[in-house]
């Protein structure tokens, strides 16, 4: 993902609405990779052995995927999106943390909206 091609903050009002629309209301996310120094990386998730220190030795190896998170990991070093969850569409990358706040019950249902006013 390059900053050319991620949206953010008023631009995703629109994207949102034509990935909710061509998904008939399922959003396409990435896969959220976290590194985790203290743990072993990939076997039980089955990365290619070349992938298990994707980030580097120094952030550690990659064990663990994170589903529909718009929780930040709490890592050392790390970037600015790591361990949230992006939604693609049409070439196009946005937070899913983003689009819950554009659209909130639209997209986790009334219930958990009205709870915790977020994915919880």
């Amino acid at each position: 993902m390059t900053s050319a091609n991620y949206v953010k903050g008023d631009s995703i009002a629109s994207i949102l609405n034509q990935a909710m629309e061509e998904g008939e209301g399922l959003l396409r996310l990435t896969p959220t990779w976290v590194p985790r120094s203290f743990l072993h990386p990939g076997k039980r998730i089955k990365l290619h052995p070349e992938d298990w220190y994707a980030y580097g030795a120094h952030r550690g190896g990659i064990d663990e995927r994170w589903f529909g998170s718009t929780t930040e990991a709490a890592n050392d070093g790390r970037v600015w999106h790591e361990g949230l969850s992006f939604v693609s569409h049409g070439g196009k990358h946005f937070l899913l943390r983003d689009a819950v706040q554009e659209s909130g019950a639209a997209i986790i249902g009334q219930g958990l909206f009205e709870k915790y006013n977020r994915w919880p």
